[in-house]
């Protein structure tokens, strides 16, 4: 079981890559957490509903 951690969700590319490749290798990735979110640029929403994964996040800049 697996909390896959970032620092920025953007367009949620580079936490989609990692929850795939842990799941690959055998991996459940239970939830995402990240710093800040960018929520203008869809990545969170992106992360939730195709990536299915619950998701933590410090910050969000909405509109910036």
């Amino acid at each position: 079981k697996v909390l896959l951690i970032d620092d920025l969700i953007a367009t949620g590319g580079t936490m989609m890559a990692g929850k795939k490749l842990l799941e690959k290798l055998g991996a459940t990735v239970m939830e995402g957490a990240a710093i800040v979110d960018l929520p203008e640029l869809g990545g969170s929403h992106l992360l939730q509903t195709v990536g299915k994964l619950p998701l933590f996040t410090l910050v969000d800049f909405a509109g910036h």
